[in-house]
């Protein structure tokens, strides 16, 4: 059995090969890249590989694992880029002892955080062995229970190691929980976080709080929801990112082969603004009417709907429909859950003119549509051969729906007072949103504190 990839991405090839417990799969390398190349240049580069490709398939299999698993290719990378190794070192393998002795300078302590690639790039609290102590007795959560496998790496998310990350963030102890919870839900299957920790699109895990515990959580679902001013958004959304690198590997132009990535990536959370929803709440419509819920899922960054004039519900949702029916996001042909959130303003006029949020969702799928004819020629037919069930026998006048079900929609409510909303597309039908209620140790829905 033999693998190609381009050169550009044999480090990536290679580390996912070491963490299936492969690390003597052959790997042959073409160059980078073979998108839109000549026929005459593909053929070239597949004559130059050919007697590799021969090799491995006439070699033994062991000899061949002997001499694979010596081979490596650092990837290409600027000398400002900090990791210092593609597959582990001393201080990041899996044998690696839990505590390094450090200076108790907090200057320090950071350079040598960042300069080991263990920052999102941000200064982070040291997570001293108090603070820890500290964290873990006031949360009643014991060090060694597993949460989950954050891959690509599979690296063990236990508590202890969710705690020092949360801690590097800035959290306080009462934040745990959500930080917890999100891994909870993170690391299941449907969310596909393997595609999301190392594709080229600029995607991000999105993380959603919708019930009663946000307020005591600090957590912002009013004005500037989803951008700076309020702890709980940053350190909770900060701290998963610390976690993806540090536990699933994905450090930047290493495994994490986003081609620009997104600001959406030092803290993507915010919180559903339920005094402003004239509908049910999201964590009601997912089934836990009586919980707080975090909600995860892979998303690219917003995207604005400017709405000032829409008098009428309908007018306010032909734009938003015209907002998500773009053709160069991922939901345009794979389809998946675009998440729309409706500012207080849009959601009050659309509610009073009629619309349950059902109504939202199927006005959407029939009107958020995108038209063949602003499709390239070159992408509809990468389309057609790709997804001939999708795109197969269409013409310019035909349009296709972002969604396969009226209910994929995740429509919440969330902002300050304005005639704005947010349309954000997702990575597509490849990664589904997951939702699980925000618990404490013993695995009981946290409830807000009564005054």
């Amino acid at each position: 059995m033999a693998t190609v990839c381009t050169d550009e991405f044999f480090s990536l090839g290679k580390a996912e090969a070491e963490f299936l417990g492969m690390p003597g799969l052959p790997i042959a390398a073409i160059p980078h890249p073979m998108a839109g190349q000549p026929e005459e240049y593909v053929a070239g580069a597949a004559e130059r590989v050919y007697q590799e490709l021969l090799y491995i398939l006439t070699t033994d299999s062991e000899s061949l694992e002997r001499e694979y698993s010596e081979k490596v290719v650092q990837p290409k990378k600027k000398s400002r880029l900090k990791h210092k190794a593609v597959f582990g070192d001393e201080f990041s393998e899996s044998e690696a002892d839990g505590q390094i002795r450090a200076p108790e300078s907090s200057d320090a302590v950071n350079r040598i955080f960042y300069h080991r690639g263990w920052t999102d790039g941000l200064p982070i609290v040291p997570p001293s062995e108090k603070r820890l102590e500290n964290m873990l007795q006031k949360t009643g959560w014991m060090r060694d229970e597993l949460v989950g496998k954050i891959a690509p790496k599979d690296g063990e998310a236990t508590v202890e190691k969710i705690a020092a990350n949360a801690i590097m963030a800035g959290c306080l102890p009462e934040h745990l929980a959500v930080v917890i919870a999100t891994v909870r839900a993170m690391t299941q299957k449907a969310l596909n976080l393997y595609a999301l920790q190392t594709t080229t699109h600029p995607c991000t895990v999105l993380v959603f709080v919708s019930g009663p515990l946000s307020d005591e959580l600090d957590i912002n679902s009013g004005y500037n929801a989803l951008g700076q001013g309020f702890l709980g958004n940053a350190v909770i959304g900060r701290a998963v990112r610390l976690l993806l690198i540090n536990v699933g590997g994905a450090s930047p132009g290493v495994l994490d082969r986003a081609t620009h990535g997104s600001p959406g990536k030092y803290s993507f959370c915010f919180a559903e603004n339920e005094s402003e929803n004239p509908w049910e709440s999201f964590h009601t419509e997912k089934g836990f009417a009586d919980a707080t819920t975090v909600s995860v899922a892979g998303t690219e960054g917003p995207h604005n709907v400017n709405d000032h004039g829409g008098k009428t519900g309908e007018e306010i949702l032909t734009t938003v429909a015209g907002g998500l029916a773009t053709p160069c996001n991922n939901n345009a042909y794979l389809r998946g859950e675009p998440m729309v959130v409706l500012g207080p303003e849009h959601a009050a006029v659309i509610a009073r003119d009629g619309f349950s949020k059902r109504g939202v969702k199927e006005y959407l799928f029939e009107h958020a549509r995108v038209p063949i004819s602003s499709i390239s020629k070159g992408n509809m037919d990468w389309f057609t051969k790709n997804h001939p069930g999708r795109f197969a026998g269409l013409t310019g006048r035909d349009s296709v729906p972002l969604v396969d079900d009226p209910d994929e929609f995740m429509v919440v409510v969330a902002g300050g007072m304005g005639r704005h909303s947010v349309v954000i597309p997702t990575f597509g039908g490849h990664t589904r949103s997951v939702t699980v209620p925000i618990t404490d140790s013993r695995g009981d829905p946290i409830l807000p504190e009564v005054e």
